[in-house]
């Protein structure tokens, strides 16, 4: 956790492989699936508790970079998800809603330890 001039910021990074989110419904959070996604969402909360991230209540940009070992990943935009939910989960974003943007370098990537890199600075809306 940093100030920059008046910018909060924060980085972290969730060991092992990252989890897309999943769509959950009455019955469907009981698969096996949505239970992975949401234990995944448990560890970015806790991670993000553990690297002292602040709590962000205006406008933020999110970065993320996705490690795996091999060309199987999940899809971008629910690997995106689920750190977002999981940073709702812990309460350093009030809502998801508050990312307006997405910092470059945001995508998926292959390499020998398998991790998400996270980096979350409010900016201007």
């Amino acid at each position: 956790m940093s100030r920059t001039g008046e910018r909060l910021r924060g980085s972290f990074v969730v060991p092992g492989r990252p989890v897309p989110a999943q769509r959950m419904t009455r019955y469907g959070k009981w698969r096996e699936r949505a239970k992975k996604s949401l234990e995944y969402q448990k560890l970015v909360a806790l991670t993000a508790w553990a690297a002292q991230v602040p709590q962000f209540t205006g406008p933020v940009k999110l970065t993320c970079r996705f490690f795996f070992r091999n060309g199987q990943h999940g899809d971008l935009s629910n690997l995106v998800k689920s750190i977002e939910d999981g940073l709702q989960y812990g309460g350093i974003l009030v809502n998801d809603r508050q990312v307006i943007r997405y910092g470059e370098g945001t995508g998926i990537y292959f390499g020998p330890e398998e991790r998400a890199e996270v980096w979350i600075e409010e900016v201007d809306p």
